[in-house]
């Protein structure tokens, strides 16, 4: 039998050759591919990419529902981390845990505050935070069965969400609360931060074991400050339905924590008294401080009722940023006597609110 080499024409490549060159032609493929591969990943901005999706998908252990967040915050580029010690520690929540979410691009962020509810202050210290520069309106009930409010100035939107866990002892609930820095005002916005919230809250009462009774899949379409405009004496629905001075109120929702009316000056300039209403696990939040505190002898009215399970709602009214009593005509804010002006709206907004979440005995100055 002849050799293979030997039935090989003149001319023809050597076979073995040929298996060398095509071997390390392999070899060198694999080669590049193993380097380039990487680097277009790397330096397309895909990897990037994927690493601010891991980061949302592990902080706060799984929590964050992301997906609002670029709209939220104005930008497609997002990154998460779980907070330190060293991250803002004036912070009123998150004493149970805290994460936030920011942007390089804009310096956009929000902060996700996780509190069991025996530190009820952090999220309403941060509703209250007189560094939102201006007056946010009253807060606005997210709706649908959800026991969570948002607030909003121009750049800065926060959203309060409770969850009551059933498996961890009367009462107790945990408290979500985001806070961040962006344009919050308008409609869509304080939706979208609406939106987070609830989500965020259903995800976090999983990664804590908080068994609770979840709102629907949806938000309230949250009305913008724009469109929060003082209704005339006697003509107000939602929150201020029969407060017989004009007054800003939102939507009467009997699964809110906490409802507000704002009273409208005389004048036209703005807010001069805030009626709010505090419910489970809220009640007791800022209890020895007066939220809401005059100058020259403004008192600030309080009133209670009982809820289910033996729990207390509180009422109150007071000033807006230290107004005095007078508007800047002199006039006074509320017709004749100013003290019984206050003591009769804060009855007629209480016992509306404690009719809406089922709470009696109702006791007001």
């Amino acid at each position: 039998m002849e050799s293979t080499t030997a039935e090989r024409r003149i001319g023809d490549p050597d076979p073995r050759i040929v298996r060398r060159e095509r071997k390390r032609w392999l070899i060198t493929a694999a080669i590049v591919l193993m380097v380039a591969v990487p680097s277009i990943f790397y330096f397309s901005g895909a990897y990037d990419r994927w690493n601010d999706s891991r980061s949302l998908s592990d902080a706060c252990r799984g929590s964050i529902e992301s997906s609002q967040l670029n709209q939220l915050l104005g930008v497609d580029s997002l990154r998460a981390r779980d907070a330190s010690t060293d991250d803002n520690p004036e912070f009123d929540s998150g004493t149970l845990h805290r994460c936030i979410v920011s942007s390089k691009a804009n310096g956009n962020y929000l902060d996700v505050s996780l509190d069991w509810s025996d530190n009820a202050d952090g999220g309403v210290g941060e509703l209250r935070d007189r560094s939102f520069g201006g007056d946010p309106g009253p807060v606005s009930p997210i709706g649908h069965g959800w026991h969570g409010v948002v607030a909003a100035a121009e750049d800065r939107g926060v959203a309060v969400v409770a969850m009551n866990c059933s498996n961890k002892g009367r009462g107790r609930s945990l408290l979500v609360t985001l806070d961040g820095t962006f344009k919050a005002a308008s409609s869509n916005q304080k939706t979208r931060l609406g939106f987070t919230a609830v989500h965020t809250a259903e995800r976090a009462a999983e990664a804590w074991g908080c068994e609770t009774t979840q709102g629907r899949d949806q938000v309230n379409a949250i009305p913008g400050n724009d469109s929060m405009k003082p209704e005339p004496p006697g003509k107000a629905t939602g929150t201020c339905q029969g407060i017989n001075v004009s007054a800003i109120g939102s939507r009467a929702d009997g699964s809110a924590p906490i409802e507000d009316c704002f009273i409208q000056s005389r004048d036209g300039l703005g807010t001069r008294y805030v009626m709010s209403a505090y419910y489970p696990p809220f009640d007791k939040a800022h209890a020895g401080d007066e939220i809401y505190s005059g100058e020259e002898g403004d008192e600030t009215y309080r009133g209670s009722a009982t809820c289910s399970n033996g729990q207390r709602a509180r009422y109150i009214i007071g000033s807006w940023s230290n107004y005095n009593g007078l508007d800047a005509d002199g006039s006074e804010t509320f017709s004749g006597d100013a003290a019984q002006g206050k003591r009769q709206a804060l009855k007629e907004f209480a016992t509306r609110s404690a009719k809406r979440h089922g709470c009696t005995e109702l006791k007001l100055p």
